[in-house]
């Protein structure tokens, strides 16, 4: 089976050796995303120890990641959470619920860790894509 790998601007020139999506027959497997945005080519993570904004921008992120893929949020099916602390999961949920609305929610799987990849980053998201009908 061809995989497919998604970098898309600005995340393929931020020169990083993994694919932000990978893509092989109807699945798209999102990369663990981190609540980042780039700042004069460096990424930088948004409010540092805030879970709801950083949840809102690997929200944005993910859904241009699978617009390369000619996806988008709504063909996620599974989500997994990494954070920093649980009590987080309300506003994250809150987030969620934005992005999702009630009746079209994901499965989705929480996990605490003591901590993630970069300084001040509380929440990190990976995602399986169902794509179909292309």
């Amino acid at each position: 089976m061809a995989k497919r790998h998604h970098n898309p601007e600005p995340f393929k020139s931020a020169g990083r050796p993994y694919a932000m999506a990978v893509e092989a027959g109807k699945l798209v497997f999102l990369a663990g995303q981190l609540g980042i945005e780039f700042v004069d080519g460096e990424r930088k993570v948004v409010a540092p120890g805030d879970a709801a904004r950083q949840v809102e921008r690997i929200f944005l992120n993910m859904r241009a990641v699978l617009a390369e893929a000619k996806a988008d949020l709504s063909d996620i099916c599974w989500l997994q959470f990494f954070v920093t602390d649980m009590e987080d999961r309300l506003v994250m949920d809150a987030v969620r619920r934005r992005f999702f609305g009630d009746a079209d929610q994901p499965a989705a799987t929480l996990v605490e860790v003591s901590r993630l990849a970069l300084p001040g980053a509380v929440v990190e998201v990976n995602a399986i894509a169902v794509i179909d009908g292309r």
